[in-house]
């Protein structure tokens, strides 16, 4: 999917206890800086600890916090994770 980045979310630090639900950058846009860091617009699971593949929103997103708690994913792997997340991406193209 063109334009976007994908992140898969982690319940700790050390990334080893996957949350079951995916970030997804909007790279249309530009990063800007808000207090607190740099940010993006990004589609994100609703925060509700330990339920995989929840209802997703848009909002800002720091991006510090990719770095500490997500990693990069592929689309392909993305979509095995969050099936949720691109019923909402493929309604948006």
């Amino acid at each position: 999917m063109r334009g976007y980045r994908f992140f898969e979310e982690f319940n700790d630090e050390g990334r080893r206890n996957s949350s079951g639900n995916v970030i997804a950058l909007d790279m249309h846009g530009e990063s800007f800086v808000q207090e607190g860091g740099v940010c993006y617009r990004a589609l994100c699971a609703f925060p509700d600890p330990g339920e995989p593949n929840r209802p997703v929103f848009e909002r800002l997103f720091n991006a510090e916090y990719l770095g500490s708690r997500c990693r990069r994913i592929s689309e392909d792997r993305a979509r095995e994770i969050h099936p949720r997340l691109f019923k909402v991406l493929d309604a948006l193209t």
